[in-house]
């Protein structure tokens, strides 16, 4: 299988000043922004303003207590596995790839849900960092799901992905995704000195939707060596330790970021 990493591209990341920038993917998720009539934009709500703390109980250091919300006390279901559920972050050196405190929304928001649905959940993290060297991963991917941050919303751990329920009780005190992402906003800048800007996407639109952002996440997944199957090679080269491509679940995927590479070259 062909790369999906252009010689261009991998020529980018080891000018980069540290490895796991990745400028090309978040220009991907720009892109995949671009196309979406229905994106919606909001700026964060600073700490400062005690808006987080007042309304929510939002904990900056996630010393608040563990939030457990039943299906009985739920009232917005995001990211089932049967609906569909991506998360991923995506670190980059150059801030003027990122709008500091921006948070964008694909789809409904809250107060456009019902209890009787479970909406499909994207939260997709862009983080500007300032330093020689980046911050310890597992911290920086653990920090994404707000354990014992915010009241009222709770996140099962699902790997590469995000499935979280609001509590009814957290929806009448206003939480939505405006203010969850201003939650992980502000704990990424409270938690991590050298983080200088955080931009957050949700998509609740569709399992098109997602699966379009999926391609990005194969990409990040191979090259911060966390996928199952796929490893970056020695050349450069994606390589699959699969046996069989057609009984794969990968198989459209690979397809696809081979489409790509052929396109890229093609262009270079």
């Amino acid at each position: 299988m062909e790369s999906s990493i252009t010689d261009k591209t991998q020529k980018a990341e080891t000018q980069n000043v540290f490895p796991t920038d990745r400028v090309k993917l978040i220009e991907r998720v720009k892109l995949f922004l671009s196309t979406k009539d229905d994106a919606s934009y909001r700026s964060s709500i600073a700490m400062d303003q005690g808006s987080l703390v007042d309304a929510f109980g939002f904990a900056s250091k996630g010393k608040g207590k563990a939030e457990i919300v039943l299906s009985e006390d739920t009232a917005v279901e995001l990211g089932h596995p049967s609906a569909g559920s991506l998360s991923m972050v995506l670190m980059t050196n150059r801030a003027a790839n990122i709008k500091d405190n921006r948070i964008t929304v694909v789809g409904p928001e809250v107060w456009e849900m019902d209890d009787q649905t479970r909406y499909p959940f994207a939260q997709v993290i862009l983080l500007a960092i300032d330093c020689d060297t980046p911050p310890d991963p597992f911290e920086i991917d653990r920090l994404q799901f707000l354990t014992n941050r915010l009241p009222g919303y709770m996140v099962r751990s699902v790997p590469g992905k995000l499935w979280s329920r609001i509590s009814k009780k957290g929806v009448k005190a206003g939480i939505n995704l405006s203010a969850i992402g201003s939650a992980v906003i502000n704990a990424y800048k409270h938690e991590f000195e050298n983080v200088k800007a955080v931009e957050v996407l949700y998509v609740t639109s569709s399992k098109n939707d997602i699966a379009e952002l999926e391609k990005v996440k194969v990409e990040e997944e191979i090259l911060s060596g966390q996928h199952k199957k796929l490893v970056l090679g020695i050349n450069g080269e994606v390589e699959c330790t699969g046996l069989n491509c057609d009984t794969c679940a990968e198989k459209p995927v690979c397809d696809s970021l081979r489409d790509i590479v052929i396109k890229r070259r093609k262009m270079n």
